[in-house]
């Protein structure tokens, strides 16, 4: 499939607004919006959510430049004048991800409230997921982020040659297109969870599906192998996946033996043998 689309939105002297950038803006802007309004439908207060989402686009912004620059180590040794730039194209999406949750999860922790934080994730990250999806568009008509070389017949290669593709006349992979299919669906499955669901079930689920794609998807990508044999985002997916897992267990087995201790007739737990005996 070839695109013909110009990657370019608008140019003015020095300035040049490309279709990722323009696209990532409005998704973070959109995402913003959408998730302020939520919260308030939610009962949490919008300054501070305000506050909080506005310290985590900067940790966002730093953490995915710190894991793009690590994941790319070799290249920034050798360009090490660009390890400052902070174009759209040069930031690792897992690195954003990972960075900006721990900034808002920490911004909005209450010891007055357990499980604050988590309902706040809950309510933000559906459009965090369509932030990424709208994102993601523009780097598919930039032509950023484009997969390995496939005979498949939705292959795509560029006819613009301002396009941000490895080459031309090649046909290969949408990688970019893949993962905005992933996280559009995931919008639309998060927004309808049910809301009984015990607190940080979306924020679970988002991490489990798209950590999981960007696993598989990395076998069509160009990102090098970091560390055994995987790309640093495969392997930060695989860390947020393994935490979510092991703290779902842990919820479990701590509920098991919260509902199996022995109570009296009065409702009281069971003095144990121990107890008896000091």
């Amino acid at each position: 499939m070839l695109i013909a689309l110009d990657p370019i939105v608008l140019s003015i002297g020095p300035l040049t607004v490309r279709w990722f950038g323009l696209l990532t803006l409005v998704g973070l802007g959109l995402a913003a919006a959408l998730s302020l309004a939520a919260l308030r439908r939610e009962g949490f207060s919008a300054t501070p959510g305000l506050a909080a989402l506005a310290w985590a686009w900067p940790a966002g912004i730093v953490t995915a430049r710190l894991v793009e620059v690590l994941g790319w180590w070799d290249y920034y040794l050798a360009h090490a004048a660009e390890v400052w730039q902070l174009s759209v194209d040069r930031l690792s999406l897992w690195g954003g991800l990972v960075g900006g949750a721990l900034l808002l999860g920490a911004r909005v922790h209450s010891r007055r409230q357990p499980g604050r934080h988590l309902r706040v994730l809950d309510t933000v990250v559906p459009y965090v997921a369509l932030a990424v999806a709208i994102a993601q568009l523009g780097a598919f008509l930039d032509g950023h982020g484009q997969g390995r070389p496939t005979d498949l017949p939705w292959a795509t290669w560029y006819a613009s040659p301002l396009a941000a593709t490895p080459d031309f006349g090649v046909p290969r992979h949408p990688a970019q297109a893949y993962e905005a299919l992933v996280a559009l669906g995931l919008y639309l499955g998060l927004t309808r969870l049910p809301r009984s669901w015990p607190a940080g079930s979306r924020v679970a689920t988002f991490i489990l599906l798209f950590g999981g794609a960007r696993l598989i998807l990395g076998a069509v990508r160009l990102e090098p192998a970091f560390l055994f044999g995987l790309q640093i985002e495969q392997l930060i997916a695989s860390a947020a996946m393994l935490y979510v897992v092991l703290r779902g267990l842990g919820a479990m087995v701590s509920s098991r033996r919260r509902t199996s201790r022995p109570t009296t007739t009065s409702g009281q737990p069971r003095p144990t043998e121990e107890t008896l005996a000091a």
